[in-house]
Formats: C-alpha cells, sequence, structure tokens
C-alpha cells in the first residue's frame, strides 16, 4: 500500500454528534470524583483553582483551532508532529497517546464498575468487558451509530450535573467558602498553596480531552468550518458545567465534611456528597450519571483514537494491515481493534497491581494518561510555531488563523504549562512516568528499525511521514506546497 491506495471512512459526523463526542471525553468520569478529591486537599479554593485552570485550557483550544482549521485531517496529532516537527516526533506522535489512551480507556471502565453496585451486583471484570465490549461494537458498526449513541449520553450526563448543581444550589450557604485558602495563614507560601496549584493542575487534566476533536477532522462535516465551531460550543458548555459543579458542591456541603474517617474523600464521589441535600431519586440519577460518564468516554476514544492508528498506518509508520477500512461497515475496524485489545488483556491484572504500586492503580492510570497528553501537547506546541514556515498557504487561508504573535505565544505556552504540569502530575505517582519514558524508549527502537528495514528496500520511510496525502486538500489553496 502506498500514496493514496487506501480506503477512507464515508460516514460523515454532524456538528452537534462532534460536540457530543467532545463533551464526552471533556467531561468523563472524572468530573463526578475529582472536584470532591480537590476540595479535601485544597478546601474552598478549588473555586479560584478551577477558573486558573481555564488559561491553559483557552491556550489549548487556541492550538487546536489553528491546527484543526490548517490541516482538518483523521489522526491530527500524528499528522501535525510528523509533518511539522519531524519524522521521529510523528512516530511518537501516535505512540504516546496510544499508550496514553489504553490507560484511559481501563480507567473509564475500572471507574464504571465502581458505581455498577448502586445499581446491579456485577462482578468487577465482568462490568469492565460489558463497557469496552458495548461501545467497540457499536465503534465497529459505524461512526454515525457511535455519534448517535454519544449525543443520547451527553444529553443525561448534561442532565445529571445539572440536577447535582440544582440540588447544591439549594442547600447554598456563602460562609462555607471562608476561608478561601484555609492552611494559608502563618504557614510558609509553599505549604500553604501548593494544595491550590495541584487543584489547578487537576482539575484542567479533562479539559484535555478537547484534543480529540484533532483527530477525526476528515469525518466532521466540512472540517474547515466545524473544527472552530464544535471547539467554540464544547468549551462553553463544558467550562459552564464543571464551574457550577465546583460551586455548587463548596456552597451546599462544607468541606471539612467531604472528608471521610480515615482522612480520604469520601467514596462515591458527587453522588456520596448529595446525601442529605437531595431527594432520593436525585441522588441515584448523579451515581447514573457518573456510569454514563465512564460510557461517554470509553465511546469517544474509541472513536477518535482508532483515527489515530488508522492515519499513521496509512503512512505504514506502523504495519499498513492497520489501515484497513471494513467494506461491510466503513470503519477502520482493525485500529479499533488494536485500540480495544490491551485494556482489555490487561483489565484482568489490574488487583494485582493495586497491591504492587506504591498509588491507587486508578490514580497511576490517570498519571499515565495525562503524562502522555502533557508529551503529545508540548509536541503540538512546536507544530504550531512551525505551521506557518512549513505550510504558509495553509495558515494563510485556514478558516480560524491567529495572528503570527498571538500564534507564537500559544505554541510556546502550550510547550511550557505542558512540561510543568507534567512534573506537577507524575510526582503523585513517579513510577507511571517511568513507564511512559520506558515506552518511549521501546517505540523508539521499533523506528529506527522500520527506518532502516525500508531503507533496505530502497524506500525512506520518513518521506511518506513529510506529505499529506491528495484527500487532505480541505481548506488549503491549490498552490499549497506540502500537497
Amino acid at each position: 500500500m502506498s500514496g493514496d491506495e487506501f480506503k477512507l471512512i464515508n460516514e460523515k459526523i454532524g456538528p452537534i454528534a462532534a460536540v457530543a463526542l467532545l463533551i464526552g471525553t471533556a467531561v468523563g468520569m472524572s468530573i463526578f470524583i475529582v472536584p470532591t478529591q480537590m476540595a479535601v486537599v485544597a478546601g474552598p479554593s478549588i473555586i479560584v483553582a478551577i477558573l486558573l485552570s481555564i488559561i491553559p485550557m483557552v491556550l489549548g483550544i487556541l492550538l487546536l483551532l489553528q491546527l484543526g482549521g490548517a490541516i482538518p485531517v483523521a489522526g491530527g496529532a500524528y499528522v501535525y508532529a510528523s509533518r511539522l516537527v519531524g519524522p521521529y516526533w510523528g512516530f511518537l506522535g501516535v505512540a504516546v497517546p496510544i499508550m496514553s489512551v489504553w490507560a484511559y480507556i481501563l480507567f473509564a471502565a475500572l471507574g464504571f464498575a465502581e458505581y455498577v453496585p448502586v445499581f446491579a451486583d456485577l462482578p468487577t471484570l465482568l462490568s469492565v468487558y460489558l463497557l469496552l465490549g458495548a461501545f467497540l461494537v457499536f465503534n465497529y458498526v459505524g461512526v454515525r451509530l457511535a455519534a448517535n449513541v454519544q449525543i443520547v449520553l451527553v444529553c443525561l450526563l448534561m442532565a445529571a450535573m445539572v440536577t447535582f448543581i440544582a440540588g447544591g444550589l439549594t442547600s447554598f450557604d456563602v460562609s462555607n467558602f471562608q476561608p478561601l485558602f484555609p492552611e494559608g495563614e502563618g504557614e510558609p507560601f509553599a505549604d500553604s498553596y501548593a494544595p491550590f496549584f495541584l487543584a489547578a493542575v487537576t482539575l484542567y487534566i479533562p479539559f484535555q480531552g478537547f484534543a480529540m476533536i484533532i483527530e477525526i477532522g476528515e469525518e466532521l462535516e466540512n472540517p474547515a468550518k466545524n473544527i472552530p465551531r464544535v471547539l467554540a460550543a464544547g468549551m462553553t458548555l463544558v467550562a459552564v458545567l464543571t464551574i457550577g459543579i465546583i460551586v455548587a458542591l463548596i456552597g451546599a456541603v462544607p468541606w471539612q465534611e467531604i472528608i471521610g474517617e480515615d482522612g480520604e474523600p469520601v467514596e462515591g464521589g458527587l453522588a456520596a456528597v448529595a446525601e442529605g441535600i437531595m431527594p432520593g431519586w436525585a441522588i441515584a440519577f448523579v451515581a447514573f450519571g457518573a456510569l454514563v460518564a465512564a460510557a461517554t468516554t470509553t465511546n469517544t476514544l474509541y472513536t477518535s483514537y482508532s483515527r489515530t492508528i488508522m492515519r499513521a498506518a496509512r503512512d505504514e509508520v506502523i504495519p499498513g494491515f492497520f489501515a484497513g477500512i471494513s467494506d461491510r461497515f466503513g470503519t477502520p475496524n482493525r485500529a479499533l481493534l488494536l485500540l480495544a485489545a490491551p485494556p482489555l488483556l490487561i483489565a484482568p491484572l489490574t488487583g494485582p497491581l493495586d497491591g504492587i504500586l506504591a498509588v491507587d492503580v486508578l490514580d497511576w492510570l490517570v498519571t499515565i494518561t495525562v503524562t502522555g497528553i502533557f508529551i503529545s501537547f508540548m509536541i503540538s506546541g512546536v507544530a504550531l510555531w512551525n505551521l506557518p514556515k512549513i505550510f504558509p498557504d495553509r495558515y494563510e487561508y485556514s478558516f480560524y488563523k491567529l495572528p503570527m504573535p498571538v500564534l507564537k505565544v500559544v505554541a510556546v505556552g502550550n510547550v511550557i504549562v505542558s512540561a510543568i504540569f507534567m512534573v506537577f502530575v507524575a510526582l503523585g505517582a513517579p513510577t507511571a512516568l517511568g513507564v511512559q519514558f520506558g515506552w518511549i524508549a521501546l517505540v523508539s527502537l521499533l523506528y529506527v528499525y522500520r527506518i532502516r528495514t525500508y531503507g533496505e528496500e530502497g524506500e525512506d520511510l520518513r518521506d511518506k511521514m513529510a506529505l499529506l496525502h491528495k484527500h487532505e486538500s480541505i481548506g488549503s489553496s491549490d498552490t499549497d506546497s506540502g500537497d
């Protein structure tokens, strides 16, 4: 398989479905757990922390707007890294995010299994397999089916979030916000405000989910115009709902009451906090929302990052076998199976891992996930910096164009923020960062092997990783030097 000798995905999804996919990634199970965890750590200051986390979120959104508007393709992270930074970085641009997605899929499934007993007595492993298997089937059958299912699930998810917000506001007490920094008086700055900065970093993490929009570029209707619109709509909804959840949480319950007898946050996240301030049906619906959140996350990860694998396989960076599209369903079925298999195989091992790791296995999986995404954002920041130089026409005529000074600030800002946040997150589970760097070392050896193998056959794989394919001319002029 060479050049453009591969089958394309013909099904398209509209902007509403794309917004649903975006929200499903950015507002996953973490919104039902993280706010209570951070309230225990930082108290009422998480109100300020979430507002602070919006700053790096905006930097990330602007990066995605410019890259997605200029080069709207499937597997965006891989394409931007390989075409705008270099072949090796393109290789990392597929390997590192996929490692992170494997961890995040498993995290979502295990989180789902923790909430299932509220409604049904099922073994943990069975719950994991039911979730992962169901959404693998939805995505295997068709992106439109997966997108339609996502719209329904996201409506339920937002309804559960609004239910918590409304219930919390009925018990709102402004005195719960005092003092804003509970440990801030009479202590060194580092000891007083470190929990606050940890909260800002942690609350920012879900906002990285917006990156999924650049992975499905070519399947979105009119992607050059709709990527910016989808990002704007998704960012607004996610920011408003997230801030609403945190304000309602702190306003309704004194943060000290969120601490369990063991000094840890009460189990059950928002659903547990809702007891005593909401009726039983509302508590059940919030708990149901957590299940739905895990489902939406799983669905979106399958939909978006299978395209990353497919796009890299089109260049034969990984075996071209994984670029295959199902003749019956028109989906990247082989890439989907590669994305789904590792979490399914590793799931039975998570119990023993809980006893081996120095941290909870869910926290460990999250650390692997977010460190990988931060690495990907650092590479994308460099890609954004290089965009006007390497593809000047795509930058000049993109639907959404950042002024050059702003582009440089956004590019550098994403690299710096991602590097700092990655280190901050990894402090809690350094072995997870070690796994990431071990994975990078392993795939780097694989990259060298692929380059040498192609070189022995008289081909330079790096040439394939430098040019855009013919169908990827959306939004560019005919004279674009990269086509």
